[in-house]
């Protein structure tokens, strides 16, 4: 009897068990089931898929912001060297334009350079104290005029002697030559002429012997 009694006891435990597991595999399904979406997928699918649709498209906007960076930063670089390019050239055109300038007006002064030279040249024979005393203040003007001009980077032309040159030469008066050598050779200076490395600001007037 007890042998009888301890077996109908298993066998209970045993269906207790069962029962309990499915119960469990049974609430396990309902809950499966409510997770599903009408597409058969769970809702942690979806929202996995949601959260890479979102990383998609945060990607494709950081690319086009850092596109549209590229573009801005180009545009404002050409910008800059054009910006640069202008100031240069700006720079460069001042420059110019005040060199020209200031030749001008050397070249305005010229003439009273050349009156000096020429009173000089005409009282160089005179013998008078008084005279020379005064030669000796011009001289000190023309010296300190020419100095000035030498640190302007403005130098006379070489003409007497050399061969003529349109480049620099003004041929007002022809003669003829007394031998060969002479021909095409400047055989007088009837002004001097002045220049700059790049510049002619006065050509030299010359006699040439032909």
């Amino acid at each position: 009897m007890n042998e009888n009694l301890e077996k109908d006891c298993c066998k209970d435990c045993c269906n207790d068990e069962i029962k309990d597991l499915s119960d469990q595999e049974l609430d396990n399904k309902e809950n499966n089931n409510e997770n599903l979406n009408d597409n058969g997928e769970t809702v942690e699918d979806k929202d996995n898929i949601i959260v890479e649709e979102d990383i998609s498209s945060l990607k494709q906007e950081l690319q086009k912001t850092q596109e549209e960076r590229d573009q801005y930063l180009s545009m404002a670089q050409r910008l800059q060297a054009e910006f640069d390019n202008f100031r240069k050239r700006n720079r460069a055109a001042v420059s110019q334009a005040y060199e020209e300038s200031a030749l001008e007006t050397v070249e305005k002064f010229l003439p009273v350079l050349d009156n000096l030279e020429r009173a000089l040249e005409s009282s160089k024979d005179n013998e008078s104290a008084q005279v020379q005393a005064i030669c000796k203040g011009v001289e000190m003007v023309v010296k300190q005029f020419t100095d000035i001009l030498a640190k302007m980077g403005i130098e006379e032309i070489d003409a007497l002697g050399q061969p003529f040159d349109p480049m620099y030469h003004d041929a007002v008066m022809q003669v003829e030559a007394e031998n060969e050598e002479q021909k095409n050779t400047v055989v007088e200076v009837l002004l001097k002429g002045y220049k700059t490395e790049n510049k002619v600001i006065r050509y030299s007037m010359v006699k040439v012997a032909n």
